[in-house]
């Protein structure tokens, strides 16, 4: 049984057994917790309430995560840690109050300064790896200098050259540190030890303890490292060591199977054993004493261990919890205050908990609380009264600043229950309304479990306001958006339809149906009052057709096929991608042309008849062009000769209103032009399969003079959005960045790796951002970057992930919600947001492609940016009314 609580202490002239017997007798269990206020052991000072908000501030949602791993509260930010979707996971430190990210990791995702390593995947992805096996994300260090650990690896997935810890700093996510615990060797000679596995264990302020073991968890090792610097202090065989316990450090040995995911379940077999924090040396350990052992908290200078023992006359094994000293691993249960054989041994304990100082809680018999404080001769405490009633089991899910968050489980009629209680199980502010995850001065985070998961356990998120002593302030919540929705037309002007599905639209819709001519459509684009759309041709479906139709009737003015004669034995040859400039008001299509004995060319066509106002050749025998960029100024074409070397290539600048040839440059490759400016790509040498980024430089439009280049500013620089306004986006080995056009200075910068961009403008820019990974979107969400009065902001929406098909029409962003199956089914929605991803319509019949001249083009979810893929089957036209 358990030791005399402080009201019976003048009992003690009785054995130990008998007087628990007495006091748990006759003291009265006050119903879940009662008012009574009884006294704390010692004379303790009791802590002030603790309130929390009602409204949610964030969860999981907002961070993009489908199930939450651990989360950690220090300060002004959360740390979380959990998956993205199936095969990603995300560590991402976010404003506690608005879930609002200050960086974020994702697995496989290159980490900020670490030299092409990328934050490791893992078996499996899942985000375990990327904070300790207690639960919460690796964090260590004062104030706002913080640093936090993940696992890392360099090499591609399967062919790893190095396994290891990386220290990231808690202000940008940067890398401090980064240690190799593993490296694989080359070829089949590597497969053990790419197979081996590891785990952050814990750290502190002086140590990093982490883990390699191999298949199935065999042959586990304990690495200790420096915090400060990395190096490696010592290694320990044979087990984790994940305990701090002021200059020792505990742990427990393999047992009869490693840990599971969900670190802290006992497991048979184990021995828990005690090293020093700074040699490794180990000073004691409980096997040769019980059958089994298992750690269950430590504070101070003790540790509530349960222990497993076979008395002689017994053919079964007792378990008990009992108590002990940390710096000689001696049971000292009773202190030496109880009398009789039972001294030494108490009743099971449940669920202890501690706050890692000098504070152990855990639930006792008759539903009671037990608490034991290090440095007051480490005496179990029990309470007089249980935190809800003597048939329910308290059990403790946190310690933080003597506060003691307890719980109790559903059972039968009853729902379950959750208090804040102190060491007397006084009730210390409001019930908590979830299960809590973390606490901070600012803040709670409670674990939910999200309608229709598949899991048992928690995997949701939410974070309210908290406050001591005070009631906190609720959220302000988003705010309004801060645009308003275009008036789009339900009703189309008209529809069009390609080839196969004319036939299956209903008689209602038919009068607005029209043909395309194509078997699906592939790029639209609005040009005034004119829509040009493009996609393979419904006769002959290995040939593109690009077709010109009057944007309020749907009226075919003029089309062009690949093969259709421009006249003087010229044919078009690629017209997929449509190069739509303005010259003066007048519209003109550019095309690519072939022509006799390999001659290749641009022609110009007007886009009010289609007449050929100018062609010009670009090239002749053994070479090929392809035409690049254009703009109401010039055009840029890109010449290859065959059976030459790459930097053979040339680049070609020609005059849109003319053709004529104004200047060329060797051994670069267009990628725009605009404002004045023709933007060029130095790429090196081809590398596994692609050839890698080196230099983006910029000349004159009309001179080709030099106007300015990235350099070695940054790795394997790469054009990802120009639209000849005053701002460019690169994407690079390293994240991304806005520039200004003119000049090429960095107006904003972004560690988050930046794909496929999409805009009209400077107004709002909407990227792709997150992992490269092929063949999964897991991870990826929209990037936006906003430019207003010479300031310019980058937004990474982690919430977007649960979105698709992300574009940007002026200064909104239009995404797609996917449909949904199962209990909770729900349509496909087409989605308009502003730039900071606050909700401005979710009731459009289609994705926006383009607004522009009181139109609005909508199309299914297929269409992308450019080439969608397959296509899409239809379109519509709308009347837009502001």
């Amino acid at each position: 049984m358990l030791p005399k609580s402080n009201r019976s202490r003048a009992l003690a002239a009785g054995g130990f057994l008998a007087v628990l017997v007495l006091v748990f007798g006759v003291i009265q269990a006050c119903g879940d917790g009662g008012s009574d206020i009884d006294p704390l052991p010692n004379g303790e000072k009791r802590p002030a309430a603790f309130s929390f908000g009602d409204k949610a501030m964030w969860d999981e949602r907002k961070l993009g995560m489908s199930r939450v791993a651990g989360v950690e509260l220090r300060g002004d930010v959360a740390i979380v840690a959990g998956d993205v979707g199936l095969g990603a996971a995300r560590l991402a430190v976010v404003d506690v109050r608005t879930g609002a990210p200050h960086w974020t990791v994702d697995a496989g995702s290159p980490l900020r300064g670490g030299g092409g390593a990328v934050a490791h995947q893992g078996n499996g992805y899942r985000a375990e790896y990327l904070r300790s096996v207690t639960g919460s994300p690796a964090v260590y260090g004062e104030g706002g200098d913080w640093t936090v650990l993940v696992q890392y690896t360099v090499g591609s997935r399967n062919d790893e050259t190095e396994i290891g810890v990386a220290a990231l700093s808690g202000k940008d996510g940067a890398v401090r540190w980064k240690q190799p615990l593993v490296r694989p060797r080359s070829g089949d000679e590597g497969d053990d030890d790419r197979d081996k596995k590891t785990r952050l264990l814990a750290a502190d302020a002086g140590v990093v303890l982490a883990s390699v073991e191999s298949k199935q968890g065999v042959d586990p090792k304990t690495i200790a490292l420096d915090a400060a610097t990395g190096g490696k202090l010592w290694e320990h065989e044979g087990g984790w060591a994940y305990r701090f316990a002021g200059g020792l450090v505990l742990g427990e040995t393999r047992g009869e199977r490693p840990p599971p995911v969900g670190w802290g379940e006992e497991r048979k077999g184990t021995d828990v054993f005690a090293l020093d924090v700074k040699t490794g040396e180990k000073r004691w350990d409980l096997g040769e004493a019980f059958e089994s052992s298992h750690l269950e908290a430590a504070a101070g200078g003790t540790a509530a261990i349960t222990v497993r023992e076979r008395k002689p006359d017994r053919t079964y094994m007792d378990r008990r919890t009992a108590l002990f000293d940390v710096a000689t691993g001696r049971d000292i249960t009773a202190g030496g205050s109880a009398k009789g054989g039972e001294a030494g041994k108490t009743d099971r304990l449940y669920s202890c908990a501690d706050d890692g100082r000098t504070l152990i809680a855990c639930g006792g018999p008759d539903g009671r609380l037990v608490t034991i404080r290090s440095g007051a001769g480490a005496k179990p405490f029990a309470t007089e009264k249980p935190p809800f009633d003597e048939k329910t089991l308290a059990r403790v899910r946190l310690v933080w600043q003597d506060r003691i968050f307890v719980h109790a489980s559903a059972d039968g009629d009853r729902p379950a229950r959750r208090a804040v209680v102190d060491r007397a199980a006084n009730r210390v502010g409001s019930a908590p309304p979830g299960e809590v995850a973390a606490v901070s001065e600012k803040a709670v985070a409670y674990r939910v479990r999200r309608e229709g998961s598949s899991s048992s356990t928690p995997d949701g998120l939410v974070v309210h306001a908290a406050a001591v002593g005070t009631e906190p302030s609720e959220p302000s919540g988003p705010g309004a958006p801060t645009v308003k929705p275009p008036r789009i037309d339900a009703a189309p002007l008209w529809t069009g339809h390609t080839a196969g599905t004319l036939a299956s639209v209903p008689e209602s819709q038919s009068k607005s149906a029209k043909d395309t001519g194509l078997v699906s459509v592939q790029s639209i684009r609005l040009a005034g009052d004119t829509i040009v759309y493009t996609g393979r041709d419904a006769k002959d479906d290995d040939l593109d057709k690009q077709v010109v139709a009057d944007a309020a009737t749907g009226k075919v003015r003029w089309s062009v096929r690949e093969g259709t004669s421009l006249g003087g034995g010229d044919e078009a040859h690629f017209i997929g991608v449509p190069h739509l400039v303005d010259v003066g008001g007048t519209w003109l299509s550019l095309v690519e042309y072939s022509g006799r004995g390999d001659e290749e060319g641009v022609a110009a066509l007007s886009l009010k008849d289609g007449s050929v106002r100018w062609k010009k050749r670009t090239t002749g025998s053994n070479s090929h062009a392809i035409l690049r960029a254009a703009d109401g100024t010039t055009f840029a074409v890109d010449v290859s000769r065959y059976g030459s070397p790459a930097n053979a290539d040339e680049m070609i600048v020609y005059a849109t209103a003319t053709g004529k040839e104004l200047w060329r440059e060797p051994r670069v490759e267009p990628e725009s032009v605009g404002g004045g400016l023709v933007l060029a790509a130095d790429r090196g040498p081809v590398k596994d399969g692609r050839r890698e980024w080196r230099d983006i430089i910029a000349y004159g439009a009309s001179d080709g003079k030099w106007r300015w280049q990235l350099g070695g500013w940054y790795r394997e620089p790469e054009l990802l959005y120009d639209e000849g306004g005053k701002t460019i986006v690169i994407g690079t080995a390293d994240g991304g960045a806005v520039l200004d056009r003119a000049t090429g200075r960095e107006l904003a910068r972004t560690y988050t790796p930046l794909a496929r961009c999409d805009g009209d403008g400077d107004t709002l820019i909407v990227c792709h951002g997150g992992p490269d990974k092929p063949g999964s979107d897991a991870g990826v969400r929209a990037v936006t970057i906003q430019t207003r009065d010479g300031a310019t902001k980058i937004n990474d929406l982690l919430e977007t992930g649960f979105l698709t098909r992300y574009g940007a029409i002026g200064d909104l962003f239009a995404a797609v919600r996917p449909a949904r199956t199962g209990a909770r089914a729900e349509a496909e929605r087409f989605l308009l947001l502003d730039g900071e991803g606050r909700l401005v319509s979710d009731d459009l019949p289609g994705r926006p492609r383009a607004i522009g001249g009181g139109f609005a083009v909508l199309t299914p979810s297929k269409i992308v940016n450019g080439l969608g893929g397959a296509g899409a089957a239809s379109f519509s036209v709308h009347r837009v009314r502001n």
